[in-house]
């Protein structure tokens, strides 16, 4: 390629020559053609130029001079090109050659070396020591900073959008100035807008002295208003981008960052990174123990209050309950109370959310329906002082769909209310229906709210079906139809609890509530129901 002007060189698609080579940052080195002569200078690049072995930032190059980016080696030559009445030369890059070993760095002080090897084999070390952001995120301040003598530096972490912000942590963004390590709001620190876009952006490794001639720094407003002398700004690589950047610069007189600076820091950053992603999975990895033991807890609390003692041998009437938690534990409960000789109760209930505040706001809902429930005759006034609790100690708008209904075992009349739930289901001789639609919203919602008793009279040997939505919303695997596209899951729906329920008229409620379960194991294979799946059933027999 022919020198004409100013060529760009880099691993970029928008440079003059495109060097496909990794270790190329996108615009790495710029060669100018001034009068006879030929100058190049590195852009700031990530790794660094060598030339002729010699790592150098730049310089005039000369007939069969060798430039190395990474593994690639362009020589550089010159020939006598007529041009008017005199002669002058031509440059060219002649080829580029990929060498599997690189011409070995040389020129650099041995103090300067030993500072970047020790930078970054501590922020290497702190990969497999240190966990914590907040302190792993001064370290790398401590360490570069340290390393490079720098004035004052930050780090600031970016998020899904690309855009920065402080640490996730402590919500504060870490900084450093003479050697004092501080914590500040985001808003409190100025940087560069140009710098800092360029770099999380482009993932360039950036070096701003106020001799540049860069236009795109030269005509930064934000360098201009911060009085900024000098910049080494540089990403934060991981294995999966960007994690942020380290934006190091100085508003002194006399004081400029180096070609070497920039290097260090650039090392030190690609560590940082990876440390900084390792941490953010170790905190991953702690947060989900923590919710596995939430959901351990919570399971523990819903297992305790819920009834395991079933009355046996009992003349009138069976009942029986039954929970199986999803991955997930929610708010699912019933409960059974035998009121007087003549009279039980039956209730099934579902808290909204997951984990533990489910399971305490189902404990507390226990409690108080048992309570509640020997006080008043009514359904409905259960519901309604369900209500004005859950309404008062709901602090993260909880609320609780619920069915409850009393069975007069001397007449067979059965009177229910529901909040916000599905109907009952009635097995009886002449087939399944339901009743006990809802008659108003879940209770928690709001204050002051009613609801409405309905009544219907069962036949011996009749069976009362409570359940909860986890039964009704369980899906079907998704399946693939002809034209390949996915189809939606079907869920079992209240036909199909219908239709399993119409076979199980005359059968024991653990035998109902077993064949539901399965029926919806089936439905559902290979994969597990999504969500709870809560049954309560009671048959009325007045054998007496």
């Amino acid at each position: 390629m022919e020198v004409r002007g100013t060529v760009v060189v880099g691993r970029a698609t928008e440079a003059d020559l495109t060097v496909d080579d990794s270790a190329a940052s996108r615009k790495h080195i710029e060669v100018s053609a001034r009068g006879d002569a030929f100058v190049w200078r590195d852009l700031g690049s990530t790794n660094g130029t060598l030339l002729n072995g010699n790592r150098m930032l730049a310089g005039e190059l000369k007939h069969g001079d060798r430039i190395q980016i990474g593994d690639s080696v362009l020589r550089f030559e010159t020939e006598e090109v007529p041009e008017g009445p005199s002669d002058s030369k031509g440059g060219y890059f002649h080829d580029t050659i990929m060498e599997s070993a690189g011409l070995g760095v040389r020129g650099e002080t041995a103090e300067r070396t030993t500072g970047l090897l020790d930078a970054v084999y501590q922020v290497i070390h702190e990969i497999a020591t240190n966990y914590e952001t907040c302190s792993l995120l001064d370290r790398i301040l401590e360490t570069t900073l340290g390393a490079i003598g720098a004035h004052r530096g930050a780090v600031f972490l970016a998020g899904p959008d690309l855009r920065l912000g402080p640490c996730p942590v402590c919500h504060q963004v870490h900084r450093m100035r003479d050697g004092v390590l501080t914590h500040a709001e985001a808003g409190e620190i100025s940087i560069s807008s140009t710098v800092a876009h360029r770099v999380l952006q482009d993932g360039e490794c950036v070096l701003y002295q106020d001799t540049d001639k860069d236009k795109d720094f030269d005509q930064a407003e934000s360098i201009l208003a911060l009085h900024i002398r000098s910049i080494v700004c540089v990403p934060l690589r991981a294995k999966h981008g960007n994690m942020g950047i380290l934006y190091i610069d100085t508003d002194r007189k006399g004081k400029q960052y180096t070609q070497e600076d920039m290097l260090l820091a650039a090392a030190v950053g690609n560590s940082a990174g990876l440390a900084l992603e390792n941490a953010q999975m170790h905190h991953q990895l702690l947060e989900k123990q923590r919710m596995e033991q939430e959901i351990e807890t919570a399971w523990t609390i819903q297992e305790g209050f819920l009834v395991k003692d079933w009355p046996e041998d009992e003349p009138r009437f069976e009942v029986y309950g039954e929970t199986r938690p999803a991955k997930t534990v929610g708010g699912d409960f019933y409960d059974y109370v035998r009121l007087d000789e003549n009279t039980v109760g039956l209730l099934i209930g579902d808290v909204s959310g997951k984990g533990v505040p489910a399971a305490l706001t189902m404990a507390q809902s226990l409690a108080e329906f048992r309570l509640h429930a020997r006080d008043y005759d009514s359904p409905a006034e259960v519901m309604r002082a369900l209500n004005e609790n859950l309404v008062k100690r709901s602090r993260r708008g909880l609320f609780c769909t619920l069915c409850y209904l009393r069975l007069n075992l001397e007449t067979g009349e059965v009177i229910c209310a529901n909040a916000g739930h599905p109907p009952v289901v009635r097995i009886g001789r002449a087939g399944v229906s339901t009743f006990g639609d809802a008659s108003g919203p879940p209770a928690g919602v709001l204050a002051g709210l009613e609801w409405e008793d309905t009544r219907q009279i069962i036949d011996p040997g009749d069976a009362l079906l409570l359940y909860t939505d986890g039964i009704v919303e369980a899906r079907r695997a998704v399946t693939l139809i002809s034209n390949a596209e996915s189809a939606a899951p079907q869920e079992y729906g209240l036909e199909g609890l219908c239709l399993l329920a119409a076979t199980q008229y005359g059968a024991a409620p653990r035998t109902l509530v077993a064949a539901v379960q399965e029926d919806v194991r089936r439905y559902c294979a290979p994969e597990p129901p999504h969500d709870d799946c809560t049954m309560a059933a009671l048959r009325y027999t007045r054998h007496a």
